[in-house]
């Protein structure tokens, strides 16, 4: 029998070559789906890691403030992260210090890392060998004018909130610095959460002072921060191990409990890091199966079309088979075993081509670098195409083995028994009308069943348009034979009449089917792609600078673009709405919002110009300093008395207050002078530097040491904190403000919002009972207006109000109800006007990123003015730059893919094409030539090949666009084309049109050349 079955195989070698080409081909595009999301988990792996910084990689196991002694105790709770697979454990000590700094109070940090020296370049002297040596930043040495072998003292600091200073709080240690260090790589992994070397932040947390283990346990101390961070490399992140990493993740906080590590914080940022992970591949695995699962039905119902028509074409030889007596059972076995063996010997081919193929479009479009796919599920899905394609071998012979005799010697085969093929119709039909119902009405996302309805559209509609195709074919031939049109009847009965041609059509309009899905999909994917990177970007172009404050990158913006048409400053800060969770706060200069911005429906009614109007509401103008002395007349009595009242011999003494001015310099820093101020009623002179003007952001009371209390040990008096009042204000000998004016409530305001102290001797403050012992110009509306996205779940009685910015400054909305979207922040987040939000407070405004945002007519120059005006541009942000890496993102990965199975599915009908038309060269010669015999000119016979094949591949254009369309209508708003989680957008529903009938029509061309090139090969051969 396996002599005979291999002897079959020879003798018919071409039609087993054919055969097995198509089993190579079906398996490897069953591979290419599994080998593609294999492929596209380390795309998304490495789009997440790269995408994030290394404090989104660590593991950290931290206490704030260990006392000396239990050291131990921490170190053996540390073993928790020490067994993470892939991850180098970093052991650090950090202490704030005095005694680096000239200024006193100045405060650096005193640092020991694990293995430090390693990742330092010495730029002078050498790295730390003995205790009580330390290496110190280049640029901080040098800005002191530090050398190495230069000794000095230094004491650890704890922090006076009261005083809002950095206080000595052990002995003090004498060091000597050895070397002045630069980072090989800032940006290292080794670095892990530490805020060291980021730049534009000042020299004592950009450069610590790195120490040895002994030098930190030595030193006197009431306490330090230790942690150990376990940093995860590459190959702890290779997607096949994030399962079992998220498993021992989730178990570090039960440990940590059982072993007594209560007392330990864990911060775990690669759980979140896993989760956006896991959320990515999600998605791939939702979107690549849509185009994966048609796919592989075409590719067999290829391997049944071939395997059909070769089992048509040996109908004799089985009949004589039949008529001899050969047993059923080995008539099966010989007619399934010929194209088995042909499957049997393509399918490990097409594994192994299909995984390198993926490899080499990883290589090109996802990794940069060809790798070579291997999975299970690869596997799994190569054997189970084996399986299919044996099954469909079998199934395309079982009407010829099932035959009679009888039926078998006829010339033309008998016509499918009808209520069969009704019945498979109406099968496809229920399961397609259930799939969609449960996809629409139940599930909110393709799982499941729900995954197949694009296929089950597009077959299903190629099904029941193919059994309406025949008669209207059939209807059309004869038409065209009453009007003597022979060659068009003549391909058209053909078309009708031959089980061949109801495949061919039924072959093209699923193909035609999963060409259009894919090209909405991917157009609908490029659409929602731009509108996000429009949205991230908020701007044409947006130059990022070092991180300033607030203030100074307004002054220097401004100063470079005065009247806002080109330029506008843009910061990042937060917000909390009183539930604890940070909301992100865009602080943009909104006088040039519309000159800048590009605004958007989803961002409000209104437009950029009526926001601007909205966030800037008038309000009084700030007050003006210009000189380079202050003079403040004060009066400081006990409270409820007044310093011209009669003396009280039995009241205590009052005592000194530290009273500051705060001004706003014109390069937007924060300045500020102080006097101490005594009992009674006097004129006190502080020098300022604002000969180029200032503006006055505030005063501040404080008492100092002795104020509530004795003055020195040797003294028991008690003191009492007095109330102030501010009387008057002068510069340079001119009167800038008058008992008057400081007595005008409507010109001051407490932080919080609430109303001053006032008599008509001035401004009063009370150091000693008041909540916030500040007092600020009116010169703001409090509270700030912002434009607001519904930034939490709240009950909507709750006023919103009880928003304020990290500054303290409260916030309020400008509309009714809360926008959709904002400009570079997306579904999360305040707009607050910029210079409001400066003058809101006395202090600096820190941002967590600055940005300038330009227009499109800003001057090519511009960087340069900015370079030039203080600020330090580092990058730059374009809708385009966003959408390269919006790109890299896991839909737009895997839509990819549907592009690749529509070219596959392209070149297998192409190929299907090729396959029938070479079945049926022998027959259908044999029949134009009996017509020619009989007198039909050869040019109409050869003119009746073209009309066999050109009608199906017109009707599968329009029935497989339908399909397509009719699929997307289903699926499209399941499909997850683009996503990001920050920005909820109208979705894009449908596709333009040119991008869906370009590739379709060029589909339609493809198929017509082919079908005209291989009628003339016919008619050439025949």
């Amino acid at each position: 029998m396996i002599s005979l079955l291999l002897s079959m195989v020879a003798a018919r070698r071409g039609q087993a070559v054919v055969v097995c080409v198509l089993s190579v081909f079906a398996t490897a595009a069953a591979v290419t789906g599994p080998a593609y999301l294999a492929a596209a988990d380390r795309a998304v792996v490495a789009a997440e890691t790269s995408a994030t910084g290394r404090s989104q990689r660590t593991v950290s196991l931290s206490v704030p403030d260990l006392p000396p002694g239990q050291e131990g105790a921490f170190r053996a709770v540390t073993k928790a992260v020490g067994d993470l697979p892939g991850f180098r454990t970093v052991y650090s000590v950090q202490s704030p210090i005095l005694g680096v700094e000239s200024v006193a109070t100045e405060v650096s940090y005193l640092v020991f890392r694990e293995d430090v020296c390693a990742h330092l370049r010495m730029v002078e002297g050498r790295c730390l060998m003995s205790p009580y040596e330390v290496v110190l930043g280049l640029d901080t040495a040098r800005r002191l004018g530090v050398v190495p072998g230069q000794g000095m003292t230094i004491t650890v600091a704890q922090y006076d909130p009261g005083q809002r200073i950095y206080r000595p709080a052990g002995a003090p240690a004498q060091v000597t610095v050895v070397g002045l260090y630069a980072p090989l790589d800032p940006d290292a992994l080794y670095w892990g959460r530490t805020p060291y070397f980021v730049p534009g932040t000042l020299d004592a947390y950009r450069e610590p002072v790195f120490a040895g283990r002994f030098t930190v346990d030595d030193i006197d101390r009431p306490g330090d921060f230790r942690s150990v961070e376990a940093l995860a490399s590459d190959d702890a992140l290779r997607p096949e191990r994030l399962p079992a990493l998220d498993r021992q993740l989730d178990d570090i906080g039960e440990r940590l409990s059982a072993e007594g590590g209560g007392f330990v914080h864990l911060t775990d940022s690669v759980s979140s890091l896993l989760d956006r992970i896991a959320q990515a591949q999600a998605l791939t695995r939702q979107v690549v199966p849509v185009a994966a699962v048609p796919l592989v039905i075409l590719c067999l119902f290829v391997v049944f079309m071939a395997v059909a028509a070769g089992t048509v074409a040996r109908r004799t030889e089985l009949g004589l088979l039949a008529l001899r007596g050969t047993p059923r059972r080995a008539r099966w076995l010989l007619a399934a075993g010929e194209p088995a063996v042909a499957i049997a010997l393509g399918a490990p081919v097409g594994y192994l081509l299909g995984s390198v193929f993926v490899g080499v479009l990883a290589g090109l479009r996802l990794e940069g670098r060809f790798a070579p796919v291997t999975s299970g599920t690869a596997v799994l899905a190569g054997c189970a195409t084996l399986v299919g394609a044996l099954a469909v071998a079998i199934l395309a012979q079982r009407r010829e083995l099932a035959s009679p005799v009888v039926d078998l010697l006829r010339r033309v085969p008998p016509r499918t028994r009808r209520w069969a093929s009704l019945l498979v119709e109406a099968v496809m039909l229920a399961l397609t009308v259930v799939a969609v119902a449960q996809l629409r009405l139940f599930d909110s996302e393709l799982v499941g069943l729900s995954l197949l309805v694009p296929a089950l559209i597009g077959v299903t509609v190629a099904l029941v348009a193919a059994r309406l195709v025949a008669p209207l074919t059939g209807r059309l031939g004869a038409a065209a034979l009453r009007r003597g049109r022979l060659a068009a009847a003549l391909g058209l009965l053909h078309l009708a009449r031959q089980p061949a041609g109801q495949r061919l059509f039924t072959l093209l309009t699923v193909t035609v089917a999963v060409t259009g899905y894919a090209a909405v999909a991917f157009d609908v994917a490029e659409q929602s792609r731009s509108a996000r990177a429009e949205v991230q970007a908020g701007t044409d172009r947006a130059l990022t600078v070092l991180p300033v404050p607030a203030g100074t990158l307004l002054t220097a913006v401004r100063s470079v673009d005065p009247d806002g048409r080109y330029a506008m400053a843009v910061g990042r800060a937060g917000a909390d709405a009183g539930t604890g969770a940070d909301i992100p706060v865009l602080l943009a200069d909104t006088a040039a919002l519309a000159a800048t911005a590009q605004w958007r429906p989803e961002f409000g009614p209104a437009d950029s110009a009526e926001v601007a109007d909205r966030l800037r509401t008038p309000a009084g103008a700030p007050v003006a300093v210009t000189g380079t002395e202050l003079a403040v007349e004060l009066t400081l009595a006990a409270p409820g008395r007044t310093a011209a009242g009669p003396p009280d011999d039995d009241a205590p003494p009052v005592g000194d207050v530290r009273f500051t001015v705060h001004l706003r310099s014109p390069s937007g820093r924060m300045v500020a002078a102080s006097v101490t101020a005594s009992a009674g009623q006097r004129s006190y002179p502080m020098p300022v530097d604002c000969a180029d003007g200032c503006q006055l952001a505030g005063f501040s009371v404080r008492p100092e040491a002795g104020g509530g209390a004795a003055t020195s040990p040797e003294e028991t008096t008690f003191r009492v904190v007095p109330d102030v009042t501010v009387t008057g204000l002068a510069v340079d000998g001119t009167r800038l403000l008058d008992p008057a004016a400081l007595a005008d409530e409507t010109r001051w305001r407490l932080p919080s919002g609430g109303a001053v102290d006032v008599d008509p001797a001035g401004l009063r403050v009370r150091p000693g009972d008041a909540a916030d012992p500040w007092i600020l110009p009116a010169d703001v509306p409090l509270p700030l207006p912002a434009l607001v996205t519904r930034v939490d779940d709240r009950p909507q009685g709750l006023k919103r109000t009880t928003m304020r910015l990290e500054t303290g400054a409260p916030v309020e909305s400008v509309t009714e109800a809360p926008v959709e979207v904002l400009p570079a922040l997306g579904t999360r987040g305040l707009l607050v006007d910029l210079e409001y939000a400066v003058r809101s407070v006395p202090e600096n405004t820190v941002l967590d990123a600055a940005q300038v945002w330009l227009s499109r007519d800003a001057p090519a120059d511009v960087a340069e003015r900015l370079d030039a005006a203080g600020l330090t541009v580092t990058g730059e942000v374009t809708p385009e730059r966003v959408r390269q890496r919006l790109d890299r993102t896991a839909p737009a990965l895997a839509i990819w893919f549907h592009l690749l199975a529509a070219a596959l599915a392209v070149v297998l009908a192409c190929a299907g094409m090729v396959l029938l038309a070479v079945v049926e060269r022998s027959r259908r010669g044999e029949d134009l030539t009996a017509l020619t015999v009989q007198g039909l000119p050869a040019r109409t016979a050869a003119r009746s090949l073209r009309w066999s094949a050109l009608p199906a591949v017109v009707l599968a254009t329009v029935t497989g666009l339908g399909a397509a369309l009719l699929a997307w209508w289903a699926t499209g708003g399941y499909l997850p084309v683009a996503t990001d989680g920050d920005i909820a957008l109208a979705p894009v529903e449908w596709p333009r049109p040119v991008a869906v009938l370009l590739p379709v029509i060029g589909v339609m061309l493809l198929f017509g050349a082919v079908a005209l090139a291989l009628g003339r090969a016919l008619r050439v051969r025949d």
